[in-house]
């Protein structure tokens, strides 16, 4: 989970491509670019030129690609940064950036050789080498780093080793020449591809950590010029760019400090090119209902999950019949209405979109009367009370009270508890704090070992980690190895974990959340991307109202 997920509304996440990006050459295409063809004759022609403007609410926690994970960081992760491999367009499919090609594999499977783009530079004319990201990986398994997603990088060899003794770099990573890098796991993982995409494999020069939180150097698209805080962030266009035909404008502008309600009437204003934050979800139907904005909106379905947890370490919970009863508790047609209907009943955990979905219904359906035998059976004929956290803003308050009802409807006394999401990270995460919780999850990679290993694994059944339920089976564990390792039947195998941890009912699913976006009138070739929502190295400034700031075409 990251990004816009970390702060969302469900009304108001990034949406799919309204109008494709301008056809590219062949001599990009071959060269592993992630342009689209046009679109049929009427699709708009690119501009080059002009100031894109966009406002957070936020401050960026830092511009340092390996600690990153908060929404404003994020957007800039993917302009000022490269990645070996990244996502083509509005699609899960990789494409090499920074990689000539994709990985060579051997060994069953444990070791990726990669081939490293020649011709690349950083912003100050360094040449992008295998030794760069052998840099910036050992960065990853580094304690001194504080890098939130160490865990994907687990299977790395000598990155647990690392940690205790943070020395030279990771036994598992070699530069095998200024542009081969060579790459061990511990053991075979097909979806290890997908975290060599990650905004947090960006690559960095050798030697730029401690520089990279306030004055970030990278190979992106763009290149950082300034930031004040409260106030606002500049990039330019990085001329030296290796994709000759990106980016489309000369700036980017973020205005920091302005709230989802100002950036909603400064984009409508034309004030502003697009949205930082989420729409807030009371404005979803004015905006979805003002034909004005019509040519504007776009929608897509979004790789989440919206569920439930239970501590299986606390009672009533480490009873596995009280869990399944919570499950029999959830009318989830009735929850998608307190959120303007944006996303699907989930039936299982994974989401469609993500290798290891399932059109199968695994997740019960509403069911108040075998939700109270399960009681009765269970020693609660009278139900029990108990406390459910969630974060103190939309979605979660809308959906708080109707959960409440529902339990209460088979005799379980929920009190719900709103807290600030630094707060409810902290409690739910720390053993014997949190009966329940009201959270969610968006893929990092479109691979359901994302999810599991994540959020219900016996590896994350730690203190601080994301596995709310404190959940660990052994035998999901494996299935999820197996898939990782066995691409052929990765379903089958996710699949089989998804029956035996359901089975546990350590989660309910409730739904997989949809997305609605409003763009600026301006921006042309919009899309947005599954993972990474903005791409704005692809958009260009057409006609329509100008930003404040100047630029514009």
């Amino acid at each position: 989970m990251r990004r816009k997920g970390t702060i969302v509304t469900i009304a108001a996440l990034l949406a799919v491509v309204c109008a494709l990006v301008a056809g590219t050459s062949a001599s990009a295409a071959s060269s592993g670019s992630r342009h689209l063809a046009r679109a049929g004759a009427a699709a708009a022609k690119p501009h080059y030129g002009g100031d894109l403007i966009t406002a957070f609410q936020s401050d960026p926690n830092t511009f340092d690609p390996q600690v990153c994970y908060d929404a404003t960081c994020w957007d800039n992760m993917e302009m000022l940064f490269n990645r070996l491999y990244d996502y083509r367009t509005n699609t899960t499919d990789l494409f090499a950036q920074a990689a000539a090609g994709m990985p060579k594999l051997s060994d069953g499977g444990r070791v990726y050789t990669v081939a490293i783009r020649r011709g690349m530079t950083f912003a100050n004319g360094k040449p992008v080498t295998a030794a760069d990201f052998v840099y910036s990986f050992t960065r990853i398994c580094n304690p001194a780093t504080k890098s939130p997603v160490v865990g994907f990088w687990d299977p790395v060899q000598g990155c647990k080793q690392y940690a205790k003794h943070p020395t030279g770099s990771l036994s598992g990573l070699k530069a095998l020449s200024p542009y081969k890098l060579q790459i061990r796991l511990t053991q075979p993982d097909a979806a290890f591809k997908y975290v060599l995409a990650m905004p947090q494999s960006s690559v960095i020069p050798v030697g730029s950590g401690p520089q990279q939180a306030k004055h970030p150097l990278g190979s992106g698209p763009f290149e950082f010029v300034s930031y004040t805080p409260g106030q606002m962030i500049s990039l330019k266009k990085n001329p030296h760019y290796w994709d000759k035909q990106l980016p489309y404008v000369d700036q980017v502008t973020e205005h920091l400090g302005t709230t989802p309600q100002v950036q909603l009437l400064e984009l409508q204003k034309g004030q502003i090119d697009l949205m930082g934050d989420p729409l807030p979800n009371s404005s979803y139907l004015s905006v979805i209902n003002n034909k004005a904005l019509q040519p504007q909106i776009v929608k897509r379905d979004e790789l989440s999950t919206y569920f439930i947890t239970m501590n299986t370490k606390m009672k009533p919970f480490n009873n596995p019949t009280v869990r399944e009863a919570v499950s029999y508790a959830i009318n989830r047609s009735l929850l998608l209405k307190a959120v303007n209907g944006q996303g699907t009943p989930a039936k299982g955990f994974i989401p469609p979109g993500v290798t290891g979905y399932t059109s199968a219904q695994l997740t019960h359906g509403l069911n108040v009367d075998k939700a109270k035998a399960l009681l009765k059976q269970a020693g609660y004929p009278h139900g029990f009370s108990t406390t459910m956290y969630s974060w103190n803003t939309q979605p979660w308050t809308n959906l708080d009270p109707q959960i409440q009802q529902m339990l209460g409807a088979v005799g379980i006394h929920l009190k719900v508890d709103p807290i600030q999401q630094s707060t409810f990270f902290t409690l739910a995460a720390t053993p014997g704090k949190a009966p329940m919780t009201l959270t969610f999850w968006v893929a990092d990679y479109p691979d359901a070992s994302d999810f599991f290993n994540a959020l219900l694994s016996c590896a994350s059944d730690i203190p601080g980690g994301q596995n709310y339920p404190f959940y660990c089976n052994h035998a999901v564990d494996q299935a999820v190895a197996a898939g990782q390792a066995d691409p052929a039947h990765a379903v089958a195998e996710y699949t089989k974990a998804s029956k035996l941890m359901l089975a546990d009912n350590p989660i309910v699913p409730l739904f997989n959340g949809t997305v609605t976006e409003v763009r600026g009138a301006r921006v042309g070739g919009f899309f947005a991307n599954p993972i990474w929502d903005y791409e704005i190295d692809h958009y260009w400034l057409g006609t329509g109202k100008t930003g404040s700031s100047g630029g514009g075409l």
